[in-house]
Order: C-alpha cells, then sequence, then structure tokens
C-alpha cells in the first residue's frame, strides 16, 4: 500500500491544516515547503486531492479514509482496484480524484512519485473523504516492502526508491 505521503505546502491549506495539526507543525511545513501525512498518524491524516472532472483546478485537502467505525465511510483508507472493478463500491458512488503527493512509504521504504496517485472521492451525509486506489504488488514494490498491495500511480510504473526520508522527521509522524 501506501501508508505516508509527502505533498508540496500551499498557503491555501493552512486553514485546514491549523485545525488538525499543532501550530508547531503547521509552522514547520511552511517553514518548509511541504506536509506530511501519514495515515496511522493522530489527529487525521490528510490528502492533496484534485477531482478527475476537473483537472486543472488546484489541489484541496480532505481527510483520508476513515478509522472510526462510527463515520459512515468504509472503515479505510484505501480502495482495492479490483473491488472498484467489481462493483463492490457503487453503492458508495466514487468520483474519481488525483492525489497530487511528491513522495510516498510504504513499510518504511520511500519512493518517488512523478503524477500522483490515483483516488475515490466518497461523500456521506454532506461530507467528503478520499481514499487511495491500490492494486497487487508489483515483483519490485513487494520485495522492497513485503506489502502485497501497492498504490495505482498516475502514469508512472515504476517505484524511483529512496535511500531513506526525504523530508527528515517531522512531529506529525506520531
Amino acid at each position: 500500500m501506501c501508508g505516508g505521503v509527502i505533498f508540496p505546502y500551499r498557503e491555501e491549506y493552512q486553514d485546514m491544516l491549523a485545525e488538525i495539526y499543532p501550530a508547531a507543525d503547521v509552522k514547520k511545513f511552511r517553514s518548509e515547503g511541504q506536509v506530511r501525512s501519514l495515515y496511522w498518524q493522530k489527529p487525521s491524516p490528510v490528502l492533496p486531492v484534485v477531482p478527475e472532472s476537473n483537472g486543472h483546478a488546484a489541489p484541496r485537502l480532505m481527510l483520508w479514509g476513515s478509522r472510526d467505525k462510527d463515520d459512515p465511510f468504509p472503515n479505510t483508507g484505501w480502495a482495492r482496484l479490483e473491488s472498484i472493478e467489481q462493483g463492490k463500491w457503487r453503492y458508495l458512488k466514487p468520483r474519481p480524484a488525483i492525489i497530487p503527493v511528491s513522495y510516498g512509504v510504504e513499510k518504511g521504504r520511500w519512493f518517488t512519485i512523478q503524477h500522483g496517485i490515483a483516488g475515490l472521492i466518497v461523500e456521506r451525509n454532506g461530507e467528503e473523504r478520499i481514499f487511495m486506489l491500490t492494486r497487487e504488488a508489483s515483483p519490485d514494490f513487494l520485495e522492497a516492502t513485503h506489502h502485497e498491495r501497492m498504490p495505482v500511480l498516475v502514469e508512472q510504473t515504476d517505484f524511483p526508491w529512496l535511500p531513506g526520508d526525504p523530508g527528515g522527521t517531522l512531529s506529525a509522524t506520531r
């Protein structure tokens, strides 16, 4: 899969980031020009999103999936491509989107993302969430991460592995 990402900071993200992260983290994101979001972090993880129907729009932040069993959303941050193709998410009326991030991480292995990750926007009770699309891991991804699922990358087939963390350590990795 892809349990975390790094994406470019934008001033438009300031208000939502301030609602979720401590002020020191938001200040660090701004000064470093990038935001780190890990699915299992506290508080809630966020992802930048561009709906495919409006590919030229500026990205906006959305909450990544759901970890709360009381939410009206699937209790996950990912959607299997095979499940989408089989219609298992049809009742949710998902809309395709692109998650424009620069880096991804799985099991401590960082990789470069060139054009983003495919995602799905789901709306329930007037609230939207983004879910990352995954597919069966390639042999390279499986060998590097020991995980059988990998993100569906946009117009990218390889995983340029990095020797370490591209963003250093931020306090948002809780």
